[in-house]
């Protein structure tokens, strides 16, 4: 059984491409049944269909044919057949983010991943969960957004300051020695120095890694005295470095396979001798439905691979395949438990 996602805008683009190849009575009364049991529904189907007439704008865009490809590449086999509509979609969502004043290079599907209010150097970018999008802001630093993640950007004459609110961001940034770049996440300030990083936000928790250039990073100072005197030390990392500080003012600087903490940008997930208890908790960023480690003695296996964002299910089977796990899927929940092993000639 294939579970529609969760967002209705999600599920206005499938039924959209269900319906362009003539669904049943059946699927048509449960399109009907949809659409009427929200008014949200119907407003995401409408956009959809905008959407789709947009994109006949740009279909012979080469960027579209990149498009179409990854949709299709990203896309389970039994969804294939919609490949090219999916690429469509997400032509057209390029389209109506051209207006905003932020360019979006790789929207997702057709509802708005990243989202713009306010002016082009005031704005918030969204994205949901499973989602990943590319932005270009007016200075030309190319920022990209992980799954579940907002990005508050706030550009003046003489700074350029964004806030990761939450979630994972990786910024290519154009220096500009005059108008210094500063993040912000959490309790930590990150100052470039013409370079390009990610900072990820899990809780309290701030995680910095540079992949090329030099980044400095410092506590958040929360009076004027603390901005001229800091209390805590300021890092300066180098690429291959990965920075991590807890709440209360722990930092510690590492080497780090700073590539691998990147692959999420190409849609997959690597792992590398990692407990399975983390790589789960990886896993369930990117999906509405969580993988559960049913027994707790499942925790300590390591694995390593590279996996697809999103789809839990080949990671639980792949999994279960490797450590006899048995994956059970429940009506919220994919669910690991160890095989319970029969002896035949006990049994016997």
């Amino acid at each position: 059984m294939q579970l529609l996602p969760d967002s209705p805008a999600e599920t206005a683009a499938r039924w959209f491409a269900l319906r362009r190849r003539k669904p049943d009575s059946i699927e048509e009364q449960q399109f009907t049944d949809w659409l009427e049991c929200d008014p949200a529904n119907r407003r995401a189907y409408e956009e959809v269909t905008r959407s789709w007439e947009i994109s006949a704008l740009a279909s012979a865009d080469p960027t579209v044919v990149a498009m179409r490809s990854d949709a299709l590449m990203l896309r389970p086999k039994k969804q294939r057949e919609y490949s090219r509509l999916w690429g469509s979609l997400a032509t057209a969502a390029t389209v109506l983010f051209a207006i905003t004043g932020v360019y979006v290079a790789n929207p997702g599907l057709v509802h708005r991943t990243m989202r713009a209010n306010s002016s082009p150097d005031r704005m918030v970018l969204h994205t949901n969960v499973g989602q990943q999008a590319t932005a270009t802001l007016e200075d030309g630093t190319v920022v990209t957004l992980n799954t579940d993640s907002t990005l508050q950007v706030d550009y003046s004459a003489l700074r350029r300051d964004v806030r990761l609110i939450s979630g994972q961001a990786l910024f290519k940034v154009v220096h500009n020695a005059s108008r210094p770049f500063v993040v912000t996440a959490g309790n930590r300030q990150v100052i470039d120095v013409g370079t390009e990083f990610e900072v990820q936000l899990q809780g309290q928790k701030v995680k910095v890694a540079l992949l090329e250039g030099r980044v400095q990073v410092q506590p958040l100072a929360t009076s004027a005295h603390e901005r001229e005197a800091p209390t805590q030390p300021v890092a300066i990392l180098a690429p291959g470095e990965q920075l991590v500080a807890g709440a209360e003012g722990d930092v510690e600087v590492r080497p780090a396979d700073v590539q691998q903490l990147v692959s999420w940008k190409s849609g997959r997930i690597r792992f590398d001798d990692t407990p399975l208890s983390d790589a789960v908790a990886e896993m369930n960023r990117y999906n509405h439905t969580p993988i559960v480690l049913a027994d707790p003695s499942l925790s300590d296996i390591r694995i390593s691979g590279s996996f697809r964002a999103g789809q839990s299910w080949p990671f639980a089977e792949a999994i279960g395949e490797a450590f006899s796990v048995k994956a059970d899927v429940t009506a919220n929940s994919i669910r690991l438990h160890r095989q319970l092993k029969i002896n035949i000639a006990e049994k016997n």
